[in-house]
């Protein structure tokens, strides 16, 4: 899933600004005498034109900032080059005088050629104290032995930026700066309505390549100037169709965390109070587990999205359990936040995966549906819907996508925009499962797989659902019953259909109840 993310040009934070009221003029000879209210207000003027006006409320920087601080290499030869700096953190503003904190992280660079890594040098949480006149800014950041910074810079109209130059000192060995640039800009409140998806990319669970839609709300808490602000909230995975949850590791959770600049941490918390898995990294990246997850202003609006492939890690019981280094599921974040479209897809296909409940094998057909909706602005052109069978063809598809709501028949399909069709499948095993499929399935039970693939030429894109069906453990094939005198009162009586269209793949199970339903008759009238 592909998100195109605009980190250099956040939404602007307005300003709320009064209208300025053209000012009353009179000729040098007349004098106009205004009532407003009789008796009690009374606006008069005489002589030379007047113009009122009301100033523009002063600049705040009172807010969530995330930092850039540039190349930083030491004029002191002695010294490595290192690079970061301050990160994120809190600023409040009373008048002209700033104070708040911030993260920051010094990574040492390794000497040139050598082919190691970077290394922390020093790192932790900096006071800030500064000044702003106009729109001049002026900081300084730093803690007893760390690294001191000096800031000064322009804050930019609408609030929303600030950029110039620093310098810094050597607390802990790491090298000093002279002279180079850095920038911050402004992050909104994380508080709202979210909506996106948890798109597994493996683990115990074997829920790969799997999406799975997400809903909930978040909230910050209020600034207070500190490095962070807490964040609760909870997150929904339960089907608005048919009310069940499409996440077989758990349909509701709590969140508690933290943001600091764009980096947000999310604790997943249980029904019962447990820790289930966690939303992004707390504090610096440090061993296995989820990356750094960020909020970042997109052409669609503010997401919050995971910058690799792994934003989220669970260990909850339900999918296997294990811990944050070895959970049973892991995978990509995307959420809108106070939006619907930051991390909708082209094509949405509710719900994300199809479990059909155990069966004999040859028993009759059984049939979910999936409806598949083009959540793009514009119309897709030659869509297809496919379906691959793991060994015989155990589940069959068709579905109203084509012209005028008839199947599509694996031919290329058009969908306007908001359009939907529904996509039929039927399963009927034919075989016994091999051991190695449905790893994934909970509970576990022997079970049969399918995939269903829908290509969106227009956007590059592969949507795959995955499909499954368990198999009763004494299932066996129709022909291998006994029919003793109770089986055969039963066959006697017609057996009607579970549908009476036939359409594509689907007749093959209509004809198969058909064929049996003859053969039980016949058998009837050679025992009278």
């Amino acid at each position: 899933m592909v998100v195109q993310t605009l980190t250099k040009k956040p939404t602007l934070r307005r300003i709320n600004r009064k209208s300025v009221s053209p000012g009353l003029s009179v000729g040098p000879v007349k004098c106009l005498l205004l009532v407003l209210l009789p008796g009690i207000m009374a606006l008069s003027a005489c002589g030379g034109g007047t113009s009122n006006s009301t100033p523009l409320p002063p600049p705040t920087l009172s807010g969530n900032w995330q930092f850039t601080m540039g190349e930083q290499l030491s004029p002191d030869q002695s010294k490595p080059s290192f690079t970061g700096g301050l990160q994120g953190g809190f600023l409040l503003q009373t008048n002209g005088a700033i104070t708040g904190q911030a993260v920051y992280s010094i990574m040492t660079e390794p000497p040139s050629g050598s082919g190691g890594n970077p290394t922390e040098c020093n790192s932790g949480i900096d006071q800030i104290t500064g000044t702003i006149t106009g729109q001049t800014v002026s900081l300084s950041a730093g803690s007893t032995g760390a690294q001191m910074f000096t800031l000064t810079g322009t804050l930019s109209l609408d609030a929303s930026t600030m950029a110039g130059s620093y310098t810094s000192t050597d607390g802990a060995g790491c090298g000093i700066v002279a002279a180079q640039n850095w920038s911050a800009v402004l992050v909104p409140p994380i508080t709202g309505p979210v909506q996106g998806t948890f798109q597994s990319s493996g683990g115990a669970a074997g829920l790969n390549e799997q999406d799975f839609l997400v809903t909930g709300a978040l909230n910050q808490a209020a600034n207070t100037g500190a490095s962070s602000a807490a964040v609760t909230g909870n997150l929904s995975f339960l089907s608005t169709i048919t009310d069940l949850s499409d996440y077989p590791c758990f349909s509701v959770a709590s969140v508690t965390g933290q943001i600091s600049g764009n980096s947000v941490f999310l604790q997943l918390i249980g029904t019962d109070g447990s820790n289930i898995g966690q939303i992004g990294q707390n504090g610096p990246l440090v061993g296995p587990g989820p990356q750094v997850v960020t909020l970042e202003s997109t052409s669609n609006g503010y997401v919050l999205q995971s910058s690799g492939e792994t934003g989220y890690a669970v260990y909850a019981a339900a999918c296997g359990g294990g811990d944050l280094a070895n959970p049973a599921d892991q995978g990509n974040i995307c959420l809108a936040v106070n939006g619907t479209t930051g991390c909708s897809q082209p094509i949405t296909l509710t719900p994300s995966a199809l479990n059909f409940p155990a069966q004999a094998i040859d028993s009759p057909a059984t049939f979910q549906t999936i409806t598949m909706t083009n959540s793009y602005g514009s119309m897709l052109g030659g869509l297809t819907v496919t379906l691959t069978n793991t060994g015989q063809a155990n589940f069959t598809e068709t579905d109203t996508c084509g012209a005028g709501g008839v199947s599509s028949l694996g031919q290329p399909f058009v969908l306007s925009s908001k359009q939907a069709c529904v996509i039929t499948v039927a399963f009927s095993p034919l075989q016994v499962p091999p051991p190695e499929d449905c790893a994934g399935v909970v509970p576990p039970a022997p079970c049969l797989a399918a995939t269903l693939i829908v290509t969106s030429p227009n956007n590059d894109a592969i949507f795959t659902l995955p499909i499954t069906g368990q198999v009763s453990s004494s299932a066996a094939a129709v022909g291998e019953f006994d029919f003793g005198t109770e089986r055969l009162l039963e066959a006697s009586v017609p057996q009607a259909p579970r549908f009476t269209k036939q359409k594509g793949d689907l007749a093959r199970s209509i004809a198969n109840s058909s064929a049996r339903t003859l053969q039980d008759e016949e058998h009837h009238a050679e025992n009278n």
